[in-house]
């Protein structure tokens, strides 16, 4: 049977990250009061009134909400010869990132510098980062830089090619 080896990092979060879900997550209000007085200035005594006050408050909830997604965490999951990573927001759901066979990386090293001229896929968190090199069917040469640890690592060393 194949070994299963799962890994969650959490991305770590930057100050310019902060600023942006602070931005987030208060931007519904000025567009809330916005709303609210063009409606008052157009017809104050109508039912448009009710439906500002109820979109008023799905803006604030959907501030609030796209503010909350920015935490996120990357899960690594080795099974077998296949690795695949996955992005989580805010611990409630989940976003396929990439998956591939290890068989078929092209390049592997500890470092943060991916090949010129092909599609970064960046899932890092705290600690040494990685890239693996390889040929996606959609995207065609891609970068993945990741940071494993050493036990994600050595479920991973069986499957990587040997010239590597």
């Amino acid at each position: 049977m194949d070994g299963i080896r799962e890994q969650l990092v959490i991305k770590p979060r930057t100050p310019e990250d902060r600023v942006k879900k602070i931005l987030l997550t208060l931007s519904g209000i000025p567009a809330s009061g916005i709303l609210l007085g063009i409606i008052s200035a157009v017809n104050p005594n109508s039912l448009l009134i009710e439906l500002g006050v109820l979109a008023s408050i799905a803006m604030l909830w959907g501030g609030w909400y796209l503010g909350t997604r920015m935490n996120l965490e990357y899960e690594y999951t080795v099974v077998g010869q296949e690795l695949s990573i996955d992005k989580i927001f805010n611990k409630r759901s989940r976003k396929p990132l990439c998956s591939l066979n290890l068989r078929r990386v092209e390049t592997f090293y500890a470092s943060e510098k991916p090949a010129d001229g092909s599609t970064v896929i960046e899932a890092c968190g705290e600690g040494d980062r990685y890239t693996l090199i390889y040929d996606d069917g959609t995207y065609g040469r891609t970068s993945l830089v990741f940071t494993p640890d050493e036990r994600t690592l050595e479920a991973m060393k069986p499957y990587l090619p040997r010239a590597i």
